[in-house]
């Protein structure tokens, strides 16, 4: 999730275990051990690419991280404050092992990947049921802290605003994982009506909120790509774009430490394209700016591959342009909501231009 929001229920769960012993401190502490695990962000400045892709959401998001790092913090506490307030090391180290260890599991809903068992598996587990950034999830544990940090420190009701807040949270975190199993039937029921094989399919959730949902379904040679809404209206059909994944361009680099590293990153969902005589390797897990209405283009995560005669092939990320309009965030809310649906027509790719194209679909492929 994004920063904001770790420091948040780092700092609630600071709040729930000694805001009426340290008052404020508590909240802060939490805060800052909230966002400790996130500091490996700090290795892209010394690593490369390459390594810094593996690094990221690694071991400081492990569930050993937090058993080793909260007795540190909590000595370190606890020599900076001694024994204010009857503060135990006991209460300092429930205090940090809980605001350490809950950033990696609220990551584990969303969608980049968690290592969360390293080191004995480096597999990034994701259940994929938020966005990055959910004000719905974000704002109880805002408005909670706001209520207790505003009492004195004895209050009763600190605690009673610190249990609110991470009960309102987390009963919504709970919630979109039940909107994701709603949605997937939506999505397989409508390939299955449209005769579409395939053979695994990832379901991702749209910006800001859980109603929305990209289903990324993958087939032999590429993957189609649908929106729903948990408030469309089921008479109408889920359009499927088509996205090959080119895989025979990177097949003489694919033994490659750089692309073995992408494929490991992306778990296969990928697509590569040519432009300006150079590949980039794109995560469609991710999806495009305007996936969500069918405009699978402008890349998120993409990766230009470099490849220079004698050197190793490696990679950097860069940012797509992309053309950031007002209409789109209203477009957004109204496609969320279902006020309006798929788009009439669909982006398929065109091998003889090596671009994506918008395409109507026929009677056969609706119906």
């Amino acid at each position: 999730m994004d920063s904001l929001t770790q420091i948040a229920l780092g700092a609630a769960f600071g709040e729930l275990v000694a805001g009426r012993k340290i008052g404020y401190k508590a909240a802060l502490w939490g805060g800052i051990a909230g966002t400790i695990p996130d500091l490996d962000v700090l290795f892209g400045l010394i690593l490369d690419p390459v390594d810094y892709l593996h690094i990221h959401r690694g071991f400081t998001h492990s569930v050993f991280f937090s058993i080793l790092a909260a007795p540190l913090l909590a000595l370190l506490a606890r020599k900076i404050h001694g024994k204010a307030q009857g503060m135990s090391f006991k209460t300092w180290f429930t205090l940090f092992y809980l605001a350490l260890l809950t950033h990696p599991i609220l990551d584990l809903f969303t969608g980049y990947g968690t290592q969360f068992l390293y080191p004995f598996t480096d597999y990034a587990f994701e259940f994929n049921t938020i966005f990055i950034i959910d004000p719905l999830y974000t704002l109880p544990l805002l408005i909670s802290l706001i209520f207790a940090l505003r009492l004195p420190k004895e209050s009763h009701r600190r605690t009673r605003y610190a249990k609110i807040g991470l009960l309102v949270s987390t009963s919504y975190l709970l919630l979109t994982v039940a909107f994701k199993w709603a949605a997937i039937p939506a999505f397989t029921s409508e390939l299955e009506r449209q005769n579409i094989s395939y053979e695994r399919m990832m379901t991702i959730p749209g910006p800001f909120n859980s109603l929305l949902w990209r289903a990324l379904v993958e087939t032999e040679t590429g993957y189609y790509q649908g929106t729903f809404s948990l408030l469309d209206s089921r008479r109408k059909p889920i359009v499927f774009s088509y996205v090959p994944r080119n895989e025979h361009k990177i097949e003489h680099i694919k033994s490659s430490r750089a692309i073995e590293r992408l494929l490991w990153f992306s778990k296969g969902y990928y697509h590569v394209n040519e432009q300006d005589g150079n590949l980039y390797f794109n995560d469609l897990r991710f999806g495009s700016y305007n996936s969500w209405m069918g405009d699978h283009t402008s890349f998120i995560f993409a990766f230009r591959i470099d490849e220079e005669p004698g050197e190793e092939v490696a990679f950097e990320q860069v940012q797509m342009p992309v053309d950031v309009q007002w209409k789109d965030f209203r477009n957004l809310f109204a496609r969320t909501f279902g006020m309006i649906h798929h788009p009439e027509t669909a982006y398929v790719f065109e091998e003889t231009t090596n671009r994506l194209s918008y395409q109507t679909p026929t009677d056969s492929e609706i119906n």
